[in-house]
Order: structure tokens, then sequence, then C-alpha cells
């Protein structure tokens, strides 16, 4: 009779722990239950209302929304990925970099870091390069750009987008670049670089088209004595008389005039 009482007793303690187990994880799954519509329901009031951008020049907003795919309203705040949105940015070849942050409760800011174009150059038609020599299209929006022309390559340019392949062409921004560097009034005045020899690069003047002849090895110099040259000595009505300034050699700049 003990015996049975004491099977009873335990058989009734086995079902209390089951009761107790079954109980407490509904428990946990009601509470996760109510924890996740509560989350969905927060993620809901994040909803994507601006899109702050700057840093763009060159693109207009509506270029980068294209790229990034991210009309504003459409989706929660919290489903937007910073990384694929910046990763989508960085397509263009205009975007040299993006960064992209969420800032709640609606607003996405993405601050784009363009590429700047420091002379025309001709390769499958009219495109931009940049000071690192990367190929840009020129953008179809009405745009004046005052920028000089690196003209006389005959080899690919390499494709859009990218680094150029072209030797000459990166001289050419080497030597765009260096004027920039000195701020000299020559930076201004170079309306064309024309790579055609190797050997003698030229650059076309503006105010009557004055060639100047470097050398690609030595044009840091031949340029430092040309902007002596032109900031003392020039007079700026006289430029048109100018056929060519030949500075290739050692502290030596010799100035020829047109005829007539």
């Amino acid at each position: 009779m003990t015996r049975r009482n004491s099977k009873r007793r335990r058989s009734r303690r086995i079902t209390l722990i089951y009761l107790t187990v079954i109980i407490v994880l509904s428990g946990i799954a009601f509470t996760y239950q109510q924890a996740d519509k509560y989350l969905q329901r927060q993620l809901t009031r994040f909803k994507l209302d601006n899109i702050h951008i700057t840093g763009n020049h060159i693109l207009s907003r509506q270029d980068i929304l294209d790229l990034c795919g991210l009309p504003p309203g459409k989706k929660s705040l919290m489903h937007v990925n910073p990384i694929t949105v910046a990763r989508q940015l960085r397509q263009s070849p205009f975007v040299k970099n993006a960064s992209v942050v969420r800032s709640l409760p609606a607003t996405l800011r993405i601050r784009i870091e363009e590429r700047k174009p420091v002379a025309f150059i001709y390769g499958r038609g009219l495109n931009l390069i940049d000071d690192q020599g990367y190929l840009l299209p020129v953008p179809q929006k009405e745009r004046r750009w005052n920028l000089p022309l690196i003209s006389g390559i005959k080899e690919s340019l390499g494709m859009l987008g990218e680094r150029t392949t072209s030797a000459k062409a990166l001289k050419g921004v080497e030597i765009l670049s260096y004027l920039h560097f000195m701020h000299s009034p020559l930076y201004e005045l170079v309306s064309e670089i024309n790579m055609k020899k190797w050997r003698r690069p030229i650059l076309r003047l503006t105010r009557g088209g004055a060639v100047v002849k470097i050398s690609p090895d030595n044009y840091q110099e031949n340029l430092f004595i040309l902007d002596g040259y032109v900031t003392k000595y020039l007079n700026w009505s006289e430029l048109a008389t100018i056929e060519y300034i030949d500075i290739r050699f050692k502290d030596q700049l010799i100035v020829k005039e047109k005829r007539g």
C-alpha cells in the first residue's frame, strides 16, 4: 500500500514538473511574440523621411538618389544598409568616396567626395580626367567647364571610371597638377597640353595661342623659369605677338615673336 502511494506521489510530481515546464515555455513564447510585435511597431516608426546629401557638385541630388535607389518615405530607416548604399554610390565614376550613416528617427546622411576634373581629353570622344588620372564622362547636364585640353594622344586611354593606361595622359595630368601646385598665373593661361611627341610636350597659351616648349624630364624647372618671366617681365598685351617660348635648355628662355 505504501509502495503504491509512493508511485502516485512520484507521478504527480512528474506531472507538475511537465506542467510547469509547459507553462514557462508558453510564457517565454508569448513574451517573445509580444516583444517581436513591439519591435516591429518601433521599426515602422523610423520611416525614411529625409535624405541629407552633402559634397556633391557635379552629380545632382536626383543622380545620387538614382544610384542608391532610396526614395524617401518608402521604407524603414532601420532596413537601410549604409555599407550597401555607399558601395552603390561608388559605382559612379564621379564618386571618389562616399560615407552613409543613419540618423534616427528618420534621416539618412550621405556625404559624397567627388573626383575633380582638371582637363578635357580625347579618347572615344571627349572625356574628362581628374588629378589622379581617372577618366570621367562629360556630364549630360549643362555646365561650363573652364578646363584645358590634353591632346595629341593616339593610344587607348583605358576604361571610363578607371585610371588611364596612357603614360602620355598621365604626364599631361602631372604637368597640370604642378602648375596648380605653383599657384602661378600660368595655370589660367594654359589652354592645351599637346602630348603628341613624348620628348617635346607643348603648352598652348590663351590670348593668341603662343606655344611653350618644355622638357618632360625637367618640366618643373622649365615652368619655374617661365613663371618668373610671365610674372615679372611679360606685358599681357604682348602675349598675342609671341609665336613660341622655348625653355627646354638649362637657364635659358628663348622667345620668338610672330612675323609681321
